[in-house]
């Protein structure tokens, strides 16, 4: 059973992404987004999982907005991870991305602050079983952190290494 405490938690956990997002911005361009890592995804990929992942849930409460609880969260694919070639993450704008990222993510906060507290209690079908809109929305929340999480590690570890690369050839001038 859910309380309104730990509602207003969780809302405040799907708004933090925006932030996330937003800080990902002075940063991106100065490591290699469309980069895949041996046997990972690059972050380009990551974010874009991210950002499809929210936009199918917000078709999920579009749609019990006009089917109620007969929803069955099966036919959306919300955890799908998103696989591009390399000529694919080429052409995709990272800067566009975090903004399209930060402006679907106001829009499914606006639309949860709105709603009674009896929404988040409503049984939708996942995986044949019911789930309330409140577990769904805190496996997505959860996903998202680990994702998050792999993509401030790989931001990191690119930093370390331009900085490693410039020290090396300060040496090398020397």
């Amino acid at each position: 059973m859910i309380n309104k405490e730990q509602l207003e938690h969780l809302i405040s956990d799907i708004e933090y992404l925006r932030y996330e997002a937003e800080s990902l911005k002075t940063v991106i361009e100065t490591v290699p987004y469309s980069e895949k890592p041996l046997g990972g995804e690059s972050i380009l990929e990551s974010l874009m999982t991210i950002n499809l992942s929210q936009c199918k849930v917000i078709e999920i409460l579009n749609e019990m907005n006009s089917k109620g609880t007969k929803v069955d969260v099966d036919n959306y694919s919300i955890f799908q991870k998103e696989v591009l070639e390399e000529e694919q993450l080429q052409d995709i704008k990272v800067l566009d991305l975090l903004d399209e990222i930060i402006n679907n993510r106001i829009t499914l906060v606006d639309y949860l602050a709105k709603k009674p507290f009896s929404f988040y209690k409503l049984d939708i079908k996942n995986n044949s079983d019911d789930v309330s809109l409140y577990q769904l929305l805190k496996e997505l929340v959860h996903k998202e952190r680990n994702i998050l999480k792999e993509v401030a590690s790989l931001v990191l570890t690119y930093q370390k290494d331009r900085q490693f690369q410039r020290e090396i050839s300060a040496k090398k001038r020397v």
